[in-house]
């Protein structure tokens, strides 16, 4: 399996999906030789049956902001060369590793555009079934596409022997990029309950830091794709009929000097609070002090955080354009761009116990049929039909 990132280098989904997965693979009986970008060495790996294989060198995190010329923001390192990087290195690394331990691969399973390039060096240097996943294409991550990603992502959906796509709507973004139907399979992304549901934050210590306020939380990169600006706008309608309300923005990204100033401008800086990033423990934190958890991502393929969400029992409010809406039932959806209509249901949802209690306890028994267990079943049926076992 060919990543970009795994725990504790995750900078969002697909660090978590790769993680999980290869997790639930691997209890399965699975053995999985996971590669990613050097650094990785402190990478969690206490799985039986899965390896973590460092690579090339890289500090640049899957979807940092990037200009059309190629070069990080403020970092001054191009991400195409260090993708070509990557793909080299992990062939030497693959070959390597198949003469070393005589391991008879039985197929290549390469992650979004990232490590496309990798996936089919890969594959013709140990003549392997290439399995693709995409968790987004460069038609969700903005506005203006970067033709250099949408080619490789272009090459990616046609040279994969079968594609899996992380919900319905991904799905037809990868038949946008000319993937054949016929090799193209969903498996949506799944939820460690558990997790979740047992964090903790002690009653005395919630009522001491909330002081009778509702929290309104929003986790996430702080990029266009994600909706930031939206939340903001949304809040302050909120406030005019709840002044005493609290916006908490967890993540970080482009957008953070221009959401401060927004919340400036908009007069609402003292009930926002900009958590920048936060640690998997704290977010099992703020999940828990939340009254209601807002997704308002303008494109979102699928959106993992909705169902963390839901575990820890928090009422969920999603953007229509999201792919975790296809497999959950009782999270009020509301589209990206009606801020008025964002607004009502925040406030119906944060001004009504009662309904806060149902979503509640119905979000967390949706949540409790999307499993990892039942992914890796899912993606174990696609790696038998590429071997063609």
């Amino acid at each position: 399996m060919l990543g970009w990132e795994f725990p504790p280098f995750v900078s969002g989904g697909l660090g978590v999906h790769c993680f999980e997965l290869t997790r639930a693979l691997a209890r399965k009986g699975i053995e999985i030789d996971f590669f990613m970008p050097g650094g990785g060495d402190g990478a969690v790996q206490k799985t039986e049956g899965l390896r973590v294989i460092p690579v090339a060198s890289s500090e640049l995190a899957p979807y940092m902001f990037v200009s059309k010329r190629g070069m990080r923001a403020g970092y001054g390192d191009n991400l195409l060369a260090a993708v070509e990087e990557y793909a080299k290195k992990s062939e030497s690394a693959a070959l390597r590793e198949a003469w070393r331990t005589q391991k008879k691969y039985d197929v290549v399973h390469a992650h979004d555009w990232l490590t496309a390039p990798a996936g089919e060096r890969v594959r013709k240097a140990l003549s392997l079934p290439l399995v693709q996943t995409f968790h987004s294409t460069e038609f969700d991550r903005t506005s203006w596409p970067w033709e250099a990603i949408l080619g490789i992502e272009r090459r990616a959906a046609c040279e994969a022997n079968l594609i899996i796509a992380v919900s319905n709507r991904t799905r037809e973004q990868v038949l946008r990029l000319g993937a054949d139907y016929r090799k193209m399979r969903v498996v949506y992304n799944g939820v460690d309950q558990e997790k979740f549901s047992e964090g903790k934050v002690g009653a005395e210590a919630v009522n001491g830091w909330k002081r009778g306020r509702k929290v309104v939380l929003f986790l996430g990169r702080l990029t266009e794709q994600k909706g930031p600006v939206q939340f903001l706008h949304a809040a302050k309608l909120v406030l005019e009929k709840k002044p005493g309300t609290l916006f908490m923005v967890a993540g970080k990204g482009e957008l953070l000097p221009l959401l401060i100033s927004m919340s400036m401008s908009l007069g609402i800086s003292k009930n926002v609070l900009f958590l920048g990033y936060v640690s998997d423990e704290d977010q099992r934190r703020i999940y828990k002090l939340a009254d209601a958890y807002v997704m308002p991502s303008t494109s979102e393929p699928f959106g993992i955080t909705a169902l963390e969400a839901m575990s820890s029992g928090v009422p969920v409010i999603l953007s229509k354009t999201s792919g975790v809406s296809e497999v959950v039932k009782a999270a009020i959806r509301v589209d990206f761009w009606d801020i008025n209509a964002m607004a009502q249901k925040i406030l119906a949802v944060i001004s009504s116990p009662t309904l806060g209690k149902v979503m509640s306890r119905l979000g967390q028994r949706d949540a409790r049929l999307c499993t990892w267990e039942k992914a890796a079943d899912e993606t174990l049926k696609v790696y038998k039909e590429a071997a063609g076992k």
